[in-house]
């Protein structure tokens, strides 16, 4: 083991316990005072980043998202034979390929699919949670509802029922059609609930999107969750720092000398969040000629199949495949053809943000 990355750390040592008299035995001149518990730590995301912490103390690489000084790895080798479950264990094997293929073609299917219906019948399967049709349907205005439906469709459906988060309609032969309330987080869970189930993941996907619903549908808690999965948290700021600091962008400055110090970044504010700690930097390339390190990384980037990610401190929420990030404009009405859009990541307009990669594609 030559290098040890902080995702792995966490990844296999996650949900164990940790006995520290024995670990104490073994490195007595560990301070682990920062790190509650009876005799025992309890393998919890704050806990090991605590103890990822400590033991990076004696790590000397200059990166605070790995170890590789002979003293820092042999303290998780110990971890690891003495504590750990093997980081996949046996049966229960992640294909993450599976998982990118699945999230990169739900986004390329949903989207037709969406034109497609509009194509065909004036009307398409989504409408935006702050659009003129969903101010009706909050107004329980039927008739602006109707007139919008008639006008979209030229009378070839009409309003039949309400469901919640979705309405449905009728054409004259009786074929009922269904219309779904979304919105930029909408849209992303919809797309990694594809990703996880279709790799197996169905138990999984539900606990993610339990944790995302009691913290208020927030895009930056959804990260932390596939942080603690080992996804890759790539930071992305298309200005230098100097920019920011220049036009007085004070909290997006911040960030990103946050994300370079491998600090973790947007805690939400619910319990039990962390923030999400950074693991790679792409900056300086928005008009301009990025240099040859952020040419590599945006090429690497573009490589990935299917991320998922926020700007600017979780205020938006997108997915993306292939190079471009595709988001949900939640003032779309049901028409709209382009409630979806996409836009290559070096084109992408908000300032910061995150990119979370998949395991397997960020080395």
């Amino acid at each position: 083991m030559a290098t040890l990355d902080h995702s792995t750390f966490i990844r296999r040592l996650k949900g164990q316990s940790i006995d520290t008299q024995r670990l104490r035995s073994a490195y007595p001149d560990l301070n682990l005072s920062s790190i509650g518990g009876n005799g025992a730590i309890d393998g919890t995301t704050l806990n090991l980043e605590r103890l990822w912490e400590i033991i990076d103390n004696y790590d000397h690489d200059g990166n605070v998202n790995t170890i590789s000084d002979q003293v820092a790895l042999a303290i998780a080798e110990w971890l690891f034979a003495n504590t750990a479950s093997p980081a996949v264990p046996d049966g229960e094997a992640i294909d993450w390929r599976k998982v990118a293929e699945h999230g990169d073609r739900s986004i390329t299917d949903n989207r037709n699919a969406h034109k497609t219906a509009i194509e065909n019948t004036g009307v398409g399967l989504y409408y935006g949670d702050h659009s003129p049709f969903h101010d009706s349907i909050l107004r329980g205005d039927h008739r602006a509802l109707k007139a919008q439906i008639d006008a979209m469709s030229l009378g070839n459906w009409r309003l039949d029922s309400f469901e919640p988060g979705a309405v449905v309609l009728e054409d004259a032969s009786g074929r009922a059609g269904r219309l779904r309330e979304s919105s930029c987080i909408g849209w992303v869970i919809d797309n990694v609930k594809a990703a996880y189930e279709g790799a197996g993941l169905a138990s999984r996907f539900a606990e993610i999107s339990s944790r995302v619903k009691e913290a208020d549908l927030r895009g930056t808690v959804l990260c932390e969750e596939l942080q603690k999965d080992g996804w890759t948290a790539v930071f992305y700021s298309p200005r230098p720092a100097d920019d920011l600091a220049g036009s007085g962008e004070r909290e997006k400055l911040a960030a990103l000398n946050m994300a370079k110090a491998g600090a973790r970044i947007w805690k939400s504010p619910v319990a039990g969040s962390t923030g999400i700690r950074c693991d790679a930097v792409i900056t300086g390339y928005r008009d301009v000629q990025p240099d040859d390190r952020t040419e590599a990384l945006l090429e690497k980037l573009e490589r990935v199949p299917f991320f998922v990610g926020v700007a600017n401190g979780g205020i938006h929420t997108f997915v993306g495949h292939k190079g471009s990030v595709c988001d949900f404009h939640w003032t779309a009405q049901p028409d709209d053809m382009d409630a979806m859009t996409e836009n290559p990541v070096r084109q992408w307009k908000w300032d910061t943000g995150l990119y979370m990669v998949p395991p397997g594609y960020w080395s």
